[in-house]
């Protein structure tokens, strides 16, 4: 298994903050390989993201959704387990920490290129979400 983990603060309240991550049919929005997400049980998504121009379909369970504080997933497939958890810094701001643990094999590319990729969307993704809650409030 590989990891990453990010953080980014946002300039929101959590509550607004929150609110725009827990709705999963927007994550194209901000997550840019992301084709769809939608949520066809309660708490069950399916997801499809384009990886090196091809298009990966899989389920995920939601584990834990606490509003305003964190929002766990596992990958029924095993590719992929995350959490994305939210501190309130003031009134005003928000930080907003991923972290992702995956399996390289899962994602058809090689070790290193998949760990690349991952880091890589992992950040653009964070920085994308600041942007559309900032450009939001």
């Amino acid at each position: 298994m590989a990891f990453v983990d990010k953080t980014v603060a946002v300039k929101a309240d959590i509550h607004r903050v929150y609110e725009l991550w827990a709705v999963f049919e927007d994550y194209p929005k901000f997550m840019d390989v992301v084709e769809h997400v939608h949520v066809f049980e309660e708490g069950r998504l399916h997801w499809a993201a384009f990886f090196d121009e091809e298009l990966l379909e899989w389920d995920a369970d939601l584990v834990e959704h606490i509003p305003e504080e964190r929002i766990t997933w596992h990958a029924l497939d095993g590719r992929e387990t995350g959490q994305v958890r939210f501190e309130k810094i003031d009134a005003a701001s928000t930080r907003v920490h991923y972290q992702l643990e995956y399996e390289p094999a899962a994602w058809q590319g090689k070790a290193d290129t998949v760990r690349h990729w991952m880091r890589r969307r992992v950040e653009s993704d964070l920085a994308a979400f600041k942007q559309v809650v900032e450009a939001s409030a």
